[in-house]
C-alpha cells in the first residue's frame, strides 16, 4: 500500500525564472563589493599615489598611477565566495588567462595583475607519500599578499602550461612576474559596514574634529559616485584614457574634493556663529538673512557657490589668523579680500560663511 505523491515538476520557463534571479542577486552582490573594495584601495593608497581607481572597465578594477599622465597600471579581477576559492576554479573558468591578456596592451607599464579573494586561495600540492604514491596535499593562504612565484613549483608549472595553451605559446614564454593574490579584509555580508569604518577610521585621523554626520556623507557620496562610475555604459577598450577618466573613472583629487565639499558645507547653527561672531541687534539681522540665503545657495549646489567655498578654503589657508585678531576681525578680514574677487558675494554673506568654514575646523 501506501500512498504515492507525484510532485508537479517546474516548467522550463518557470526554471528559468527560478535562476535568473538567483543570479540577478549574485551579480548584483558582486557588483557592490567591487565598489567596497574600490573605496578600500582609495582610502589605503590615498597618501602615496596621485592614482585614478576605475570600476568594470578593462578588468574588475583598474589601477593607474597618476590620474593624468599615468605610465603605471595594475589590473585586478574580484571574486567571492562564502569559505574559499581553489587555484584550479581560477585556472578553469579563465580568470588568470584574463589577466594575462593586459600584458599585450603596451600603452602602459604593467605593476601588478591581481586576482582579489574575500576568502583564503585554496591549491593541491602534488607530493610523494611514504609508500612511494602520487598524492596531492591542500595549501591555503590567507596572508594580504602572495605572488604567484612563491606558490608551489607544481601549481607554477600547471598555471604556466594553461596559459600558454590558452594564448598559443610556449610555456617558457608565459611570465607570472606580475601576477599576486589578494586576500581583502571585507566580507560579502559585511562588506559596506568595514569599509565604512575604515573610512570612518581614515577621516578621524586627517581631521580629528570631523563629525560621525560629516563622515557618514562622504562615505555616502563616495559609494554614490562610484555607483555612477561604475553603471556608466562600457566603453571601447581603445577609449582614449581623458574619456575613461571623464566617465569611469575616481581619481585621489575626486575624493579629495567629496572630502572638502562635505567638511565646509556643513553649515553650523546659527546660534553658533552668532555666539562666536558677537553680533549687535542690527548685525544679527543682517547676518541671519545671510545666513538664510547661504542654506539655500547650499541646496542649489551652484558652481558658483562651489567656487566661493574654495576661494574661502584657500583664504584661509594663506592668511592665519594672527594673535590678537578675534575670530570676527579674522572673517572680516578675509571677507574684504575675498569680496574683491567674488562681486556675487556681499561682505556679510562671505563674512558668515568663512565662520561656519572655521567653525568646521578649517582653520
Amino acid at each position: 500500500g501506501g500512498i504515492l505523491i507525484m510532485a508537479r515538476q517546474p516548467n522550463d520557463e518557470e526554471k528559468k525564472v527560478a535562476i535568473d534571479k538567483k543570479s540577478g542577486s549574485l551579480a548584483y552582490n558582486r557588483l557592490d563589493m567591487q565598489l567596497s573594495q574600490t573605496l578600500h584601495m582609495a582610502i589605503e593608497l590615498y597618501d602615496n599615489l596621485n592614482y585614478l581607481l576605475v570600476p568594470d572597465h578593462d578588468d574588475d578594477i583598474t589601477l593607474f598611477d597618476d590620474d593624468t599622465n599615468p605610465e603605471v597600471v595594475s589590473y585586478y579581477q574580484m571574486k567571492t565566495n562564502e569559505e574559499s576559492i581553489s587555484i584550479d576554479t581560477a585556472i578553469s573558468e579563465d580568470w588568470l588567462a584574463k589577466l594575462y591578456e593586459q600584458l599585450s596592451n603596451p600603452k602602459w607599464l604593467i605593476d601588478e595583475l591581481g586576482l582579489i579573494t574575500n576568502c583564503p586561495l585554496k591549491l593541491k600540492v602534488p607530493y610523494i607519500d611514504k609508500n612511494g604514491k602520487n598524492r596531492k596535499k591542500e595549501k591555503i593562504y590567507t596572508v594580504d599578499k602572495t605572488p604567484f612565484l612563491n606558490f608551489d613549483p607544481a601549481v607554477v608549472k600547471k598555471i604556466k602550461e594553461d596559459i600558454a595553451k590558452k594564448k598559443g605559446i610556449s610555456v617558457e614564454e608565459v611570465d607570472l612576474s606580475k601576477f599576486v593574490h589578494m586576500r581583502t579584509t571585507l566580507s560579502i555580508a559585511k562588506h559596506r559596514e568595514i569599509v565604512q569604518q575604515e573610512m570612518n577610521d581614515f577621516l578621524k585621523e586627517k581631521y580629528p574634529s570631523i563629525t560621525v554626520e560629516m563622515a557618514k556623507t562622504i562615505f555616502s557620496t563616495m559609494m554614490d559616485l562610484l555607483a555612477r562610475r561604475q553603471g556608466c555604459e562600457r566603453l571601447n577598450e581603445d577609449a582614449p584614457f581623458i574619456e575613461v577618466k571623464k566617465k569611469k573613472g575616481i581619481s585621489k583629487a575626486d575624493f579629495s574634493r567629496v572630502i572638502t565639499d562635505s567638511m565646509l558645507v556643513s553649515i553650523p547653527r546659527f546660534d553658533e556663529i552668532e555666539r562666536v561672531m558677537e553680533y549687535s541687534d542690527d548685525e544679527k539681522y543682517k547676518a541671519s538673512y545671510e545666513y538664510t540665503r547661504i542654506m539655500q545657495d547650499l541646496s542649489g549646489k551652484s558652481e558658483s557657490f562651489r567656487k566661493l567655498l574654495y576661494c574661502l578654503k584657500d583664504a584661509c589657508e594663506k592668511n592665519v589668523r594672527k594673535s590678537e585678531e578675534t575670530i570676527r576681525d579674522y572673517c572680516n578680514r578675509l571677507a574684504d579680500r575675498v569680496t574683491e574677487k567674488n562681486i556675487l558675494y556681499n561682505k556679510t554673506y562671505v563674512s558668515v560663511l568663512i565662520c561656519c568654514v572655521l567653525i568646521n575646523g578649517w582653520e
